[in-house]
Formats: C-alpha cells, structure tokens, sequence
C-alpha cells in the first residue's frame, strides 16, 4: 500500500471567471453613474444653448453697427428688421436660427445705449421684448 500524504494531493485549479453576482454589481454601478452624469449634463445643455444665443446676438449686433457705417450713420429701422443684413455683400448669406429653432429679433430701442435691441424669445419661445427669459443684447 502507498502511504497517502495529504500536502502531495493534486488540488483542482480554483475555476476562472465572474460570477452573476460581480457581474451584477458592475452593471450596478455602472447603471448608477451614467444616471448621475446625465443629470449633470442635461442643465448644462441649457446653459450651453443660451452661452450659443449670446455668441449669436454678438454677431448680428457687430453686423448691424456695419450697416449704419455702410449707411454713412443711417440706423437700421424696425421695419427693416434683421433681413436687410441678408444677401451678398451685406453681411449674411442667411440669418441664424436661435438654438431653440426661432428667429432673432431687432427692435428699435431708446433706452438701450445702442439704440437697438437684438434678442432671442429664449427656452420658452415667448417673444417678451427682451424682457422675461429673453437672451438679449445689452
């Protein structure tokens, strides 16, 4: 008979791979932070849309004060609006889209130190004169 010695024993490999458990847990995890990041994006998205609106308005405005020296001083009149900046030669091909899908809007004003104004009816699409959520020139 051949003595059994309990260290010399052949030991199975421990088995390779995840269980259902671990696998569960990372998709857990994984679940929990592109949920988080989601929220923490979608208001960025607004302030993003409004910081674009900004850069816009900045644009027409620089365009409009091109006009008036073209114009020999002539101010740019309401009725006018916006498309008398629209061809060759004038300024833009086509007038931008605010990031909500509305057109810009010119409004003659005394009050503001251009004389004009030049704004956006803003996330609610609701034309205040500037006033309200409106993204505006100053």
């Amino acid at each position: 008979m051949i003595p059994r010695i309990p260290w010399l024993r052949r030991q199975r490999p421990a088995p390779s791979g995840f269980t259902l458990i671990e696998i569960m847990l990372v998709v857990g995890i994984i679940t929990v932070l592109m949920g988080s990041a989601i929220f923490m994006l979608t208001g960025n998205l607004e302030f993003a849309k409004e910081q674009r609106a900004r850069g816009d308005i900045q644009a027409i405005v620089t365009q409009v004060r091109m006009f008036e020296m073209k114009s020999g001083g002539v101010p740019l009149s309401q009725s006018q609006g916006l498309q008398a900046l629209v061809g060759k030669g004038k300024g833009f091909e086509e007038l931008p889209k605010d990031p909500w899908g509305e057109d810009y809007l010119y409004k003659v004003d005394a009050s503001s130190p251009k004389g004009f104004r030049v704004y956006s009816k803003g996330p609610d699409r609701q034309d205040n004169s500037g006033g309200g959520d409106d993204v505006t020139s100053k």
